[in-house]
């Protein structure tokens, strides 16, 4: 497992092998901004040989930066299923000559969703890239067909610490590490308090934790997602510090609400319960904490919903 400066270094020896084609694997957890890295890697591909400071260099740079240079293409940035026709369009783009540079470098997010089917057209590009084509998949976990790890070169990533992206502890665990939100609320200059004072009741906290769903699952847009994204966080913290003093028909609300929209979506209520243990885990004592882990993960057998939520909460509120 590799940390930013470590990672940017074997980017740089690898592509200074100026390596006729080449196939990569980006892997690490949903805390690593895995297209970032790919950016990195195609912005070093790119401009191998050129001054440091060249204005060339930095215009290369700059477009692929902004999703502007023809000879980088990234693929499925949404990390949907991909389809067997987005496979076979990126074969017949791969070999086609490329654009204003040497080489083509195709960047493809959530490998992990690819099916049989489209896993097997991939196979048969990697196994015989075309010359000067570069692939970087980037995937969530290792849990791809084997013959594609084997055909690749493989870079476990590792998201960087607090301190690493010049944030407090506390900044850190409401963004649960997440480097591309972290670095949005720096660059933007974000104040998180801001947020928290429109959240004052069970209401406001069940359309912060509902909106996200519903955007999540493609339902609803939204024009600002970082204030989407720290509107939820900030719901959750709500609960998680006011559950102890909620009076028991709020928690009923919370209840039924949740259980009439998660009832079809358990994995998803899954990842919200998750959200919820790990915001409230230095509220809790040890024994509670185990209880909410199994309560939680006891969502993925057939049991009811319902009775699920109240013994979660109840531990909550303990």
């Amino acid at each position: 497992i590799m940390k930013s400066r470590e990672i940017l270094e074997n980017f740089k020896k690898e592509a200074e092998q100026s390596k006729l084609s080449a196939s990569y694997l980006f892997y690490g957890d949903k805390r690593v901004d895995l297209l970032f890295y790919a950016l990195q890697f195609s912005k070093i591909v790119m401009t191998v040989g050129f001054a440091e400071n060249s204005p060339e260099k930095k215009e290369i740079e700059r477009k692929i930066d902004n999703y502007q240079y023809p000879d980088v293409e990234v693929i499925n940035r949404e990390n949907e299923n991909i389809k067997i026709d987005e496979i076979r369009e990126i074969i017949y783009s791969a070999i086609e000559s490329s654009y204003n540079s040497p080489k083509k470098i195709f960047i493809l997010s959530g490998v992990e969703n690819l099916r049989k089917e489209s896993s097997n057209a991939l196979l048969k590009i990697l196994e015989e890239p075309p010359k000067d084509v570069y692939f970087i998949l980037l995937s969530r976990s290792l849990d791809i067909i084997p013959t594609i790890k084997s055909r690749t070169v493989k870079f476990h990533l590792e998201s960087e610490n607090n301190e690493e992206l010049g944030v407090s502890r506390e900044v850190y665990y409401f963004f649960d590490g997440n480097e591309s939100n972290i670095k949005t609320y720096i660059k933007n200059d974000i104040n998180l308090e801001d947020y928290s004072k429109n959240i004052k009741t069970v209401e406001d906290v069940l359309k912060g934790i509902i909106t996200m769903k519903r955007y999540m699952n493609k339902e609803i847009g939204v024009e600002n997602e970082i204030e989407l994204i720290i509107i939820y966080n900030q719901s959750i913290k709500f609960l998680c510090k006011k559950i102890k003093i909620m009076k028991l028909e709020d928690i009923y609300i919370i209840i039924n609400e949740l259980e009439k929209e998660y009832r079809q979506e358990r994995e998803k209520l899954v990842s919200l319960l998750d959200r919820i243990i790990v915001t409230s885990r230095t509220m809790l004592s040890l024994e509670n904490f185990k209880k909410l882990i199994n309560i939680k993960n006891s969502i993925r057998n057939n049991v009811n919903i319902r009775s699920v939520l109240f013994n979660f909460f109840e531990y909550l509120k303990d």
